[in-house]
């Protein structure tokens, strides 16, 4: 289940016969194309899968689900003190981490010819290209991307592999980074990075708090580090 929604995006997205015959199918666009498959994976596998497993596999009602998955919880402290210094301490790591770490591992992903992303890809070396779509879109985008992601990696996986103990935050974290697999020379060098992921839902066990600290990371690996 952490592996799997990866797999799809990439056989979808980057394996080029099956892209064109998509396009051909459908008659989007090659941007449009992506998209749709974005939306799908972050907004329909993501927020449902969990929903539909607790319901029909764990027996949860609605209700429960919501509490399983801390939908109906906010950590206050978490948001207001301590996601403001942890995240500070992130953007301080990552500036020598990109500067010294990131371009051998990305130089190596881009030396595995299976792991070059398409010409086509949206997701390729201008990363800003996935938040150039219209106000809807991206609105739509950014729940799937940030809320998506971490209710069903944090909010549902990490709980169900709770058997690992101490090294799940890890398993977690790594995984979650792994399963990026259509975007690999952006996401796969971050390995170490995103084990902060992982470390703060151990601290705060909140989801919110994830959900907000996914944005600011976004936001600072896109535009931050660019601007600094």
């Amino acid at each position: 289940m952490y592996l799997l929604p990866g797999i799809v995006m990439f056989v979808a997205i980057n394996v080029e016969p099956i892209f064109r015959w998509q396009l051909r199918v459908t008659g989007f666009s090659e941007r449009w194309l992506q998209y749709a498959w974005i939306l799908g994976i972050l907004l329909g596998w993501h927020l449902c899968t969990p929903f539909l497993v607790l319901r029909f596999a764990d027996k949860l009602t609605f209700r429960e689900s919501l509490a399983f998955l801390g939908v109906n919880r906010l950590d206050r402290k978490g948001l207001l003190v301590v996601l403001p210094v942890f995240f500070v301490l992130f953007a301080l790591v990552s500036v020598p981490y990109l500067k010294f770490v990131w371009p051998p591992l990305e130089a190596w992903t881009k030396s595995v010819a299976l792991f070059r992303v398409p010409g086509y890809s949206i997701f390729g070396d201008t990363p800003e290209a996935m938040y150039s779509f219209p106000p809807l879109a991206l609105a739509l985008l950014f729940i799937g991307n940030f809320l998506g992601e971490e209710l069903y990696f944090r909010g549902y996986l990490m709980k169900k592999s709770e058997f690992l103990g101490r090294w799940n935050w890890i398993t977690n974290s790594l995984l979650m980074g792994l399963y990026h697999l259509w975007q690999i020379q952006q996401t796969w060098p971050l390995l170490f990075l995103v084990l902060g992921f992982g470390l703060l839902m151990k601290l705060r066990k909140d989801l919110w708090v994830l959900v907000a600290f996914h944005f600011l990371v976004n936001m600072w690996l896109v535009f931050g580090i660019s601007f600094g």
